[in-house]
């Protein structure tokens, strides 16, 4: 099998998927409520009452559409100043520079290159994962992004992950559980709360953009790794 490496794999037509989270909405249908089952602007409301602002970083935001209702919807309530929005994603579709509002701020780049000293209440990847080349890296990076009581949410397809010589779904369960991340092998939603710097000790190996459908029904990409 020929593994490709991170810088090679961003070409792949798999991960400049166009169909998985460009169009989602912040709640209602087709939306980030449904695949997490909680609203983002809820959690970020009840953060505003805590200390009085709150932040949310988005991976793989598509076109930002969940981030810009979300600030409209602040923006009604006149607590945009509050709030700080970011999303990220490989592909520049983000709406028109003059129709973004000033809480939100994107930057067209991987997660893998993406690094910031700022520290977010809520860290999200609607299906993002699936197109990641080292998803633990990704997930290692996330985390350490967050505050002291933030939360960090994504979709993750443990199928996806592949570690030589072990059973790699109940090896990746136990990493997972062993750092404080639950995993709900139903709905393939992983979550974290609280800043940390972690470290799963495995070697990333590459991926394989042929992997096909994963659950989503969308061809997907398949991490390989080996134990540190």
């Amino acid at each position: 099998m020929n593994l490709l490496p991170e810088d090679k794999l961003v070409w792949s037509p798999v991960v400049a998927n166009s169909r998985m989270n460009r169009e989602r909405n912040v709640s209602g249908i087709n939306s980030y409520e449904q695949e997490f089952q909680f609203k983002p602007q809820s959690f970020l409301e009840e953060k505003i009452r805590e200390s009085g602002k709150a932040s949310w970083l988005d991976i793989c935001c598509g076109y930002g559409k969940a981030l810009m209702q979300t600030a409209e919807h602040f923006q009604v309530r006149d607590l945009q100043e509050k709030i700080k929005l970011k999303g990220i994603d490989l592909i520049d579709n983000f709406p028109n520079r003059e129709s973004i509002p000033s809480c939100i701020k994107f930057e067209a780049k991987s997660i893998m290159g993406f690094s910031t000293e700022d520290k977010y209440d809520l860290i999200t990847c609607v299906h993002g994962l699936h197109y990641v080349g080292d998803k633990l890296r990704a997930i290692q990076s996330a985390v350490s992004f967050l505050n002291h009581s933030g939360l960090f949410i994504a979709n993750l397809d443990l199928n996806n992950i592949l570690i030589n010589g072990t059973s790699s779904r109940l090896m990746m369960k136990k990493l997972f559980a062993q750092e404080g991340f639950s995993y709900n092998q139903k709905t393939k939603v992983l979550k974290r709360s609280g800043h940390t710097d972690i470290c799963f000790n495995m070697k990333y190996l590459g991926a394989d953009d042929t992997y096909g459908p994963n659950y989503t029904g969308q061809d997907s990409v398949t991490s390989y790794y080996e134990v540190e």
